[in-house]
Protein backbone atom coordinates (compact mmCIF):
# COMPACT_ATOMS: atom_id res chain seq x y z
CA UNK A 1 0.00 0.00 0.00
CA UNK A 2 1.22 3.67 -0.95
CA UNK A 3 1.80 5.95 2.14
CA UNK A 4 -0.92 8.38 1.25
CA UNK A 5 -3.20 5.65 0.90
CA UNK A 6 -2.18 4.02 4.68
CA UNK A 7 -2.53 8.27 5.18
CA UNK A 8 -5.62 8.33 4.41
CA UNK A 9 -6.58 5.75 6.60
CA UNK A 10 -5.08 7.10 9.22
CA UNK A 11 -7.13 10.46 9.02
CA UNK A 12 -10.32 8.56 8.88
CA UNK A 13 -9.66 6.43 12.02
CA UNK A 14 -8.80 10.03 13.63
CA UNK A 15 -11.75 11.67 12.08
CA UNK A 16 -13.83 8.58 13.34
CA UNK A 17 -12.65 9.31 16.90
CA UNK A 18 -12.73 12.71 17.19
CA UNK A 19 -16.22 12.88 15.68
CA UNK A 20 -16.99 10.35 18.24
CA UNK A 21 -15.68 11.76 21.24
CA UNK A 22 -17.35 15.30 20.27
CA UNK A 23 -20.59 13.56 19.94
CA UNK A 24 -20.09 11.64 23.56
CA UNK A 25 -19.62 15.40 24.98
CA UNK A 26 -22.40 16.81 23.35
CA UNK A 27 -24.35 14.10 24.75
CA UNK A 28 -23.10 14.42 28.39
CA UNK A 29 -23.41 18.34 28.22
CA UNK A 30 -27.02 18.00 26.90
CA UNK A 31 -28.13 15.42 30.00
CA UNK A 32 -28.71 12.79 28.21
CA UNK A 33 -26.23 10.79 29.71
CA UNK A 34 -25.06 11.78 33.13
CA UNK A 35 -22.38 10.73 35.38
CA UNK A 36 -24.81 12.28 38.24
CA UNK A 37 -28.06 12.27 38.49
CA UNK A 38 -29.80 14.81 40.98
CA UNK A 39 -33.36 14.11 42.80
CA UNK A 40 -34.81 17.52 43.66
CA UNK A 41 -38.73 17.93 45.66
CA UNK A 42 -41.20 16.21 45.03
CA UNK A 43 -43.89 18.92 45.34
CA UNK A 44 -44.43 21.03 41.90
CA UNK A 45 -47.55 23.77 43.11
CA UNK A 46 -46.49 26.56 45.28
CA UNK A 47 -47.89 30.11 46.20
CA UNK A 48 -46.19 32.87 46.69
CA UNK A 49 -45.20 32.72 50.62
CA UNK A 50 -44.61 29.66 50.54
CA UNK A 51 -41.11 27.26 51.05
CA UNK A 52 -40.15 25.15 48.88
CA UNK A 53 -38.11 22.11 50.30
CA UNK A 54 -36.42 18.61 49.28
CA UNK A 55 -33.13 17.47 48.71
CA UNK A 56 -30.64 17.15 46.14
CA UNK A 57 -28.82 13.56 46.03
CA UNK A 58 -25.97 12.31 44.32
CA UNK A 59 -25.69 9.17 42.19
CA UNK A 60 -22.38 9.38 40.90
CA UNK A 61 -20.66 6.53 39.13
CA UNK A 62 -17.18 7.68 40.17
CA UNK A 63 -15.96 10.29 42.89
CA UNK A 64 -15.97 14.10 40.89
CA UNK A 65 -14.27 16.70 41.52
CA UNK A 66 -16.18 19.91 41.89
CA UNK A 67 -16.08 24.00 42.91
CA UNK A 68 -19.84 24.10 43.94
CA UNK A 69 -23.08 22.31 44.65
CA UNK A 70 -26.16 24.70 44.51
CA UNK A 71 -30.04 24.81 44.16
CA UNK A 72 -31.49 27.84 42.34
CA UNK A 73 -34.65 29.06 42.13
CA UNK A 74 -35.23 30.45 38.76
CA UNK A 75 -37.98 32.69 36.90
CA UNK A 76 -37.62 32.97 33.11
CA UNK A 77 -40.54 34.75 30.75
CA UNK A 78 -40.01 34.92 26.98
CA UNK A 79 -40.92 38.62 25.49
CA UNK A 80 -41.44 38.79 22.08
CA UNK A 81 -41.49 42.64 20.64
CA UNK A 82 -42.44 43.79 17.24
CA UNK A 83 -39.82 47.12 15.84
CA UNK A 84 -40.94 48.66 12.61
CA UNK A 85 -38.69 49.97 10.68
CA UNK A 86 -38.47 52.26 7.26
CA UNK A 87 -36.19 52.45 4.79
CA UNK A 88 -35.63 54.86 1.32
CA UNK A 89 -33.84 53.66 -1.76
CA UNK A 90 -34.26 53.50 -5.50
CA UNK A 91 -36.08 50.82 -6.42
CA UNK A 92 -37.01 50.19 -10.17
CA UNK A 93 -40.58 52.08 -10.01
CA UNK A 94 -37.98 55.15 -9.02
CA UNK A 95 -36.89 56.79 -5.53
CA UNK A 96 -38.99 55.67 -2.91
CA UNK A 97 -39.58 54.28 0.42
CA UNK A 98 -40.81 51.10 1.87
CA UNK A 99 -41.59 49.74 5.70
CA UNK A 100 -41.08 46.53 7.34
CA UNK A 101 -42.12 44.77 10.50
CA UNK A 102 -40.00 42.52 12.14
CA UNK A 103 -40.47 40.57 15.46
CA UNK A 104 -37.76 39.49 18.10
CA UNK A 105 -38.51 37.19 21.08
CA UNK A 106 -35.77 36.48 23.66
CA UNK A 107 -35.91 35.06 27.14
CA UNK A 108 -35.53 36.98 29.87
CA UNK A 109 -34.40 36.06 33.76
CA UNK A 110 -36.41 37.48 36.13
CA UNK A 111 -35.62 36.29 39.47
CA UNK A 112 -33.18 33.87 40.52
CA UNK A 113 -32.18 33.01 43.72
CA UNK A 114 -29.36 31.09 44.23
CA UNK A 115 -28.43 28.66 48.19
CA UNK A 116 -24.86 27.29 47.57
CA UNK A 117 -25.39 23.57 49.39
CA UNK A 118 -21.13 22.71 49.26
CA UNK A 119 -18.20 24.04 48.63
CA UNK A 120 -15.35 23.10 46.23
CA UNK A 121 -14.16 19.58 47.50
CA UNK A 122 -14.85 15.68 45.85
CA UNK A 123 -17.62 14.44 45.68
CA UNK A 124 -18.75 10.78 46.07
CA UNK A 125 -21.54 8.88 45.96
CA UNK A 126 -24.84 8.72 47.77
CA UNK A 127 -24.87 12.45 49.67
CA UNK A 128 -27.97 14.08 50.38
CA UNK A 129 -28.13 17.75 50.71
CA UNK A 130 -31.09 19.64 52.08
CA UNK A 131 -32.26 22.63 50.84
CA UNK A 132 -35.25 25.31 52.01
CA UNK A 133 -35.92 27.86 49.87
CA UNK A 134 -38.53 30.82 50.84
CA UNK A 135 -40.43 31.79 48.15
CA UNK A 136 -40.89 36.03 48.15
CA UNK A 137 -44.32 37.31 48.98
CA UNK A 138 -44.09 39.39 46.00
CA UNK A 139 -42.48 37.20 43.61
CA UNK A 140 -45.19 37.69 41.33
CA UNK A 141 -44.76 40.77 40.74
CA UNK A 142 -41.51 40.74 39.21
CA UNK A 143 -41.95 41.43 35.65
CA UNK A 144 -39.52 43.32 33.41
CA UNK A 145 -40.48 46.48 32.04
CA UNK A 146 -41.00 46.62 28.13
CA UNK A 147 -43.09 48.77 26.34
CA UNK A 148 -45.14 47.07 23.37
CA UNK A 149 -43.83 44.00 23.87
CA UNK A 150 -45.85 40.48 24.38
CA UNK A 151 -44.99 38.98 27.55
CA UNK A 152 -45.72 35.18 27.95
CA UNK A 153 -45.94 33.25 31.30
CA UNK A 154 -43.64 33.12 33.49
CA UNK A 155 -41.62 29.81 33.87
CA UNK A 156 -40.25 29.07 37.00
CA UNK A 157 -37.85 26.29 38.12
CA UNK A 158 -35.12 24.77 40.37
CA UNK A 159 -31.89 24.27 38.78
CA UNK A 160 -29.52 21.62 40.83
CA UNK A 161 -25.66 22.59 39.44
CA UNK A 162 -22.86 20.59 40.58
CA UNK A 163 -20.08 22.57 39.00
CA UNK A 164 -17.41 20.71 38.42
CA UNK A 165 -13.50 22.00 37.67
CA UNK A 166 -12.35 22.18 33.92
CA UNK A 167 -15.23 20.45 32.66
CA UNK A 168 -19.23 20.74 32.50
CA UNK A 169 -21.05 21.30 34.65
CA UNK A 170 -23.95 18.71 35.72
CA UNK A 171 -27.30 20.23 36.15
CA UNK A 172 -30.89 19.11 36.81
CA UNK A 173 -34.01 21.02 36.08
CA UNK A 174 -37.26 20.46 37.21
CA UNK A 175 -40.06 22.62 36.33
CA UNK A 176 -42.54 24.25 39.41
CA UNK A 177 -45.27 26.35 39.32
CA UNK A 178 -45.83 29.36 41.71
CA UNK A 179 -49.21 30.84 41.89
Amino acid sequence: MEPAGIAGIIGAIIGVIGAAIAIALLINRKGLVRLCNIDIAKKFNYAPGDTISGNVALTLKKPVKAKELSISLIGEQLITSRQESSSQGITLAGIGSSKHESTRTERVRIYEFKQPLDSEKEYSQGRQYRFEIKIPADILGKRPQTTGAIPFPVKWYLLANLDKAWAFPITKKVDITIG
